[in-house]
């Protein structure tokens, strides 16, 4: 087996494995970034449709435990990682989300707070060119279904989004064509424009070695000793590193640790995701949907952060300017006999008078929800991360019982009307299975392993709680404090 060698080896290339490599390539320090995907162009994804490459190490590697749901997890092996695919919401957590124990009784509290990130998120703002109330660009205008619930939803803010409304470091401004997923004009942030625009794809002191897997990681005594790492056509080889930083998220971080023989009461534990559920409301007056420069543009924290957290969780609330899909009413339209000019004058009266608000909302973490290894292996010998994820506990559920009532009430004036919540999507933020404690959990408060003390967990894993806010931004900030830890050892 041949051998490499690297100061510091980062596995995974998403923001975070970015991030970390950005600030210690900038320090001088030597980093080689191991990543299962490959690294494709943006013009490449716009042009085939695709994120991703089709080779067999960027293949979805988990399964679901037949004792619990199938749940839609979804993510993106490649470099720049699941930002290749992300909306580009960017929002800070609140002060309380580091806090639950101490201010609500519930949850834990992070071993820091949010005076020690506030720097960070500001720095990740400049970074990911996040518009918005705290960003460093101006934000997008409200849209007109904004300006028609704002006022009854305060405190109403604009959307923080990665996807500028000036150019910025090579990147135009949003193009305002709503196409958000597949940017046209790649205004949108993706670990791409990190690795390719600030200079690190040509750094000497910086190697990408793509479309490689690491196994397993080999172990002495308190310090991991090499990387054995398997590339797509199956050649392997073995790296050795003075640090290494997993930065490959939820579900391959724990598997890894899990495969590497670094098991613990904590690794894998306490799995947690947003799924997002859409709120339709009918209202006696437009609902003004339909405009907007981007697919969102206003979000409430009515429900965010006050003392009914010691009970029920957090909501964040943002109507979806595009409105209501015709999808569902055109067939049941067609089924129930109507054509022509009826179906569209239907159509077009449930479009106009219907509220669509998506929400994400907080649940506690669970032990129940966890990450473990398969019994069923990858083509490469390598167990799938199985997963055992139930549904909601009550401590959401009664949140949306709640929201839904008090949205009623609140639009009253509109003549609002609750007609029904919809599921939505889910499985992208895979947080908490490796999360931070002073002395509990799996790492330490600067994501070093509590026991391996050459070895770093970060990202999403990390969180010790999650609250109802997108996490990206805040894994940003967490990576660019790391990548200073371990710039300043």
């Amino acid at each position: 087996m041949s051998r490499r060698s690297t100061e510091v080896a980062i596995v995974g290339a998403g923001v975070c494995g970015l991030l970390v490599a950005k600030v210690l390539a900038e320090a001088g320090r030597e980093v080689t970034l191991v990543e299962r995907g490959a690294l494709r162009s943006h013009h490449d994804q716009f042009a085939t449709g695709r994120h991703v490459s089709s080779i067999p190490s960027a293949a979805p590697n988990h399964d679901s435990d037949p004792r619990a749901r199938d749940y839609p997890w979804e993510y993106c092996y490649g470099v720049g990682g699941s930002t290749l695919a992300w909306a580009g919401v960017a929002p800070r957590f609140e002060p309380s989300d580091f806090e639950m124990r101490t201010r609500f009784g519930v949850g834990r509290d992070w071993p820091f707070g949010y005076d020690e990130l506030e720097p960070y998120y500001v720095r990740a703002e400049a970074l990911l060119a996040v518009a918005g109330p705290d960003g460093a660009q101006p934000p997008h205008p409200f849209a007109p279904v904004d300006e028609l619930i704002g006022p009854y939803l305060q405190p109403y803010r604009p959307l923080p989004q990665s996807r500028p409304t000036l150019p910025v470091n090579g990147r135009p401004a949003c193009s305002a064509v709503a196409r958000c997923d597949m940017c046209p004009v790649d205004a949108r942030y993706s670990g791409l424009h990190t690795f390719e625009d600030s200079g690190m794809a040509e750094a000497a002191n910086v190697t990408l070695l793509d479309q490689t897997i690491v196994g397993r990681l080999r172990t002495q005594g308190r310090r991991v000793q090499s990387l054995e790492c398997i590339r797509a056509d199956g050649e392997r080889f073995e790296l050795t590193a003075g640090t290494t930083v997993m930065a490959a998220a939820g579900l391959e971080n724990p598997g890894l640790l899990l495969r590497s023989g670094l098991e613990g009461p904590d690794v894998g534990r306490w799995l947690s995701d947003h799924e997002h559920k859409v709120i339709e409301l009918s209202l006696d007056v437009p609902s003004r949907h339909g405009y907007g420069a981007t697919p969102a543009t206003g979000i409430s924290h009515l429900y965010a952060d006050d003392a009914h957290r010691a009970e029920r969780g957090a909501v964040l609330v943002f109507p979806v300017n595009p409105g209501t899909q015709a999808t569902v009413e055109l067939l049941d339209g067609l089924l129930d006999g109507r054509s022509g000019v009826a179906l569209r004058d239907s159509l077009r009266e449930r479009f106009t008078r219907t509220l669509v608000l998506d929400t994400v909302g907080e649940d506690l973490p669970r032990s129940d929800r966890f990450v473990e290894l398969s019994p069923v292996k990858d083509r490469y010998g390598l167990p799938l991360n199985r997963i055992h994820f139930p549904g909601d506990t009550e401590y959401l559920t009664s949140a949306y019982r709640f929201l839904e009532a008090d949205l009623e009430t609140r639009l009253a004036p509109l003549g609002a009307r609750f007609e029904r919540t919809i599921p939505r999507a889910g499985g992208a933020h895979l947080l908490g299975t490796c999360y931070a404690g002073e002395a509990e959990g799996v790492v330490d408060p600067n994501l070093r392993h509590h026991d391996i003390e050459n070895l770093y967990v970060a990202g999403g894993s990390s969180f010790p709680t999650y609250s109802a806010a997108h996490p990206t931004l805040t894994i940003a900030a967490l990576a660019l404090r790391l990548g200073d830890h371990l710039a300043s050892r």
